[in-house]
């Protein structure tokens, strides 16, 4: 089974540790590993002086920096369509007004035309996402307007990262990231704000603090999941493990990704948690592998490049979390490659994911951006989390679904 979307980064290591730790229920919530993978991803992607903080979600970290800043309700929060619902809900929960810019067709990121058209003096923080993980084309532009015009800058970096983009470098405003089951490295949830200053720094220290654990139950669905990817990738080939899927989502040992108010367009202050000890410890796992997996990745993104789409953006051979593939035939090609227990992923079918949510009740107006629409409808996720036998049988599926197609 290969899966963009279920456990992609599990291993049999990471399972082994998460069934040693079933057992060390004290190491769950609080532990020294909480203040390693602080100085540990500190030293890896940013610099020491800068500040992070750890949230039991991405959009909980997004959330917790957004109320942190002195913006007053109302405020205009520019953000890309083409996104999903953990960006969009903490900006509606907080009262301000997400105003939706188009996209880039190369790089799935932000038109800088569409930005300057629709930015106002109302329009108080802008949010750069690298969808798919992939650098944004016109990032320092774009950095430049939103400094020029004074607006407070997130990078939203979830899907992924160059590596080198922040690393002892100086940056403006925060950088989220997430940690969650599907990105790059996974603690199956997790989210980080990075920061420098200290004023910023101990507005987000205080938020960590004050917030309460997750529940005992939700802990032992994290730390179960590890084990149960890693149970179900091995055998759902010979259709156990589709069986054991199913009873585990039935029976709700699953935690779900995105909650049911989440998929009504409320935002679910249950995820708004602090960090666990036991996520840090997962992390920090997924860490010490991290260079071979980012290599890997490179040379997948680089296959895909060449063999499958060719373009002329060259982010596209970094080590992307997920490649995109455009095509007409988008819902044929996923049905033949499911029969081969291939399961590529849907990032995004509609602007703002996912396809339960009402696109009114996140204040999206229909045609306002016409390249993000088109895209969500052709658009699908090749994994990069597999090996090079792996991506060269999904080379050839997906070829062959196309030619079955057309």
């Amino acid at each position: 089974m290969i899966s963009t979307d279920f456990g992609p980064n599990e291993k049999g290591s990471d399972a082994l540790l998460a069934l040693s730790l079933l057992f060390q229920p004290w190491r769950w919530r609080r532990g020294k590993e909480l203040h390693n993978l602080k100085r540990r991803l500190k030293s890896k992607f940013f610099s020491l002086d800068t500040h992070i903080s750890l949230f039991l979600t991405g959009r909980g970290a997004l959330y917790q920096y957004l109320r942190s800043l002195n913006v007053e309700p109302g405020a205009e929060v520019l953000v890309q369509a083409f996104t999903c619902e953990a960006v969009v809900l903490p900006i509606l929960d907080l009262g301000f007004s997400p105003i939706y810019i188009d996209i880039e067709e190369q790089d799935f990121c932000i038109d800088l035309m569409d930005l300057k058209k629709k930015y106002t003096p109302q329009s108080k923080v802008l949010i750069l996402q690298h969808t798919f993980g992939i650098t944004p084309k016109n990032r320092l532009k774009i950095l430049a307007f939103a400094a020029k015009n004074g607006l407070h800058i997130i990078e939203d970096v979830a899907h992924g990262f160059d590596i080198d983009l922040f690393k002892n470098k100086r940056f403006n405003g925060a950088i989220l990231m997430s940690f969650g089951r599907s990105k790059i490295f996974s603690s199956v949830f997790g989210g980080a704000i990075a920061t420098r200053g200290k004023r910023v720094g101990d507005l987000m220290k205080d938020a960590e603090r004050q917030l309460p654990n997750p529940s005992t139950w939700f802990l032992l669905q994290l730390i179960s999941y590890k084990i149960n990817a890693v149970i179900i990738h091995g055998l759902y080939d010979v259709y156990i493990g589709k069986i054991i899927h199913f009873l585990f989502k039935q029976f709700n040992l699953i935690v779900p990704e995105i909650t049911k108010r989440e998929k009504m367009g409320k935002f679910d202050s249950a995820m708004l948690k602090t960090y666990p000890n036991v996520a840090a410890i997962f992390m920090l796992e997924q860490l010490n592998r991290f260079n071979d997996v980012y290599q890997s990745r490179k040379a997948i993104s680089n296959r895909y490049y060449y063999k499958i789409q060719p373009k002329q953006y060259s982010a596209y051979q970094n080590a992307i979390n997920r490649f995109p593939y455009i095509t007409k035939h988008r819902d044929s090609i996923c049905a033949f490659a499911a029969k081969y227990n291939i399961f590529l992923g849907n990032w995004y079918t509609q602007v703002v994911a996912p396809h339960e949510l009402d696109l009114m009740d996140v204040h999206y107006k229909n045609g306002s951006c016409p390249k993000a629409e088109k895209l969500t409808k052709l658009v699908l996720n090749l994994p990069t989390h597999i090996s090079a036998a792996q991506a060269e049988g999904i080379i050839q599926v997906v070829h062959k679904a196309h030619e079955i197609a057309v």
